[in-house]
């Protein structure tokens, strides 16, 4: 097949939807057989898949790249069918569409995950894509339940592909490169880290509280990677807490550095409330390194029996789970196993043939 992506998703710093995009495009082209033709809004992206057809298609507004610049490359290209990872599909595409689910949060507006602009923009249009996709796949068994239940979409046009982590998470690392980093971002003592961004979906109000609570019981830090767009209520929390000193704030953290984060920390903290899969949770069982998470939504699903699962809402539990964490060796030990078996279920070739499957079916509705 010649299949179309829209890449688009390569401008964001990090998360979920750009690690999918590498891990799911490169899996596809290591399995030969197929041209892939990528849409970059770009030039910097050039050579990001060297063995792909990479297209320019030069502007930084995501409605005109999606909605004019995209249906106009995709009528010159004429590609088998066309691939779009982020939940949704513009008008006007000349090819049959596969359409990636990866969460829908944005029907969840007690949660407060997104902009307001951007809540009512995704609703319709992954009602839309759901209407008008041949094909839709969901990366967890829990997004895909939400589709069906949501957007009424049929059955039989939604397949589930869970997502894997990148094998960079699963090479050695040096020592002195683990402390280096720790150097770097000022990681002194021991920490906790939460891998992610801060919103209020994130559900970090009570991991602070659950720090506040174990007090010295727990003596490490907490170290919080992710952008600044809910910053403002983080750090009055923070603020009002008293964990001003124990509360490292790192910013986007190179991907490069992500490995080398999670072998240094003493765990994996990872309460949130609504995921659509939840990769740092394979990233860190990838790491050896201990996990807690929300007993919620996906995170069952990908976590399996390699972490302590916590009610997202008990503060008095995630303290108990931290600090059990910090001092049971044997629990850690436990956990580190279980959790590196877990991790070995997920692999980007599996998603890639499910991927596959999807597009191959949607070209045969033509």
């Amino acid at each position: 097949m010649r299949i179309a992506v829209n890449a688009r998703t390569l401008d964001y710093p990090s998360g979920g939807p750009k690690e999918y995009l590498f891990g799911l495009v490169r899996a596809i082209l290591d399995a030969g057989g197929h041209e892939c033709i990528l849409y970059y809004p770009q030039e910097s992206h050039l050579g990001t898949f060297p063995d792909a057809t990479e297209r320019v298609l030069p502007t930084r507004n995501r409605l005109a790249f999606d909605w004019l610049a995209l249906p106009r490359a995709l009528r010159k290209d004429r590609p088998d069918v066309a691939f779009f990872p982020s939940s949704n599909m513009p008008a006007g595409i000349p090819c049959p569409a596969v359409v990636a689910m990866l969460d829908l949060g944005y029907f969840h507006p007690t949660l407060r995950m997104y902009k307001r602009g951007d809540t009512l923009y995704m609703r319709r249009f992954i009602r839309y894509a759901a209407r008008r996709a041949e094909r839709l796949v969901a990366i967890s068994e829990h997004t895909r339940k939400d589709v069906l239940r949501l957007t009424r979409a049929k059955p039989e046009k939604v397949s589930v592909t869970p997502l894997a982590c990148d094998a960079i998470y699963k090479r050695p690392v040096a020592p002195g490169d683990v402390a280096a980093l720790r150097a770097r971002h000022g990681l002194t003592r021991p920490y906790v880290l939460y891998a992610g961004n801060i919103s209020p979906r994130k559900n970090l109000g009570t991991l602070l509280a659950a720090f506040a609570l174990a007090g010295e019981r727990l003596p490490c830090d907490l170290a919080v990677t992710g952008g600044l767009s809910w910053s403002e209520d983080f750090s009055a929390e923070v603020a009002r807490l008293g964990l001003g000193d124990r509360v490292r704030r790192l910013g986007h953290v190179a991907r490069r550095d992500m490995p080398l984060l999670y072998h240094g920390a003493l765990a994996l903290a990872f309460p949130s409330l609504f995921e659509g899969f939840g990769l740092p949770v394979l990233e860190a069982q990838a790491c050896g390194t201990p996990v807690a998470c929300a007993a919620a939504t996906s995170l069952p699903e990908a976590a399996g029996d390699g972490a302590l699962l916590v009610d997202p809402r008990d503060a008095a539990a995630w303290a108990e789970a931290l600090c059990r964490l910090a001092t049971d060796a044997a629990l850690r030990e436990s956990l580190i196993r279980r959790g590196r078996a877990n991790e070995a279920r997920f692999t980007w070739e599996r998603t890639a043939r499910l991927t596959l499957d999807a597009l191959a079916a949607a070209c045969d509705r033509r």
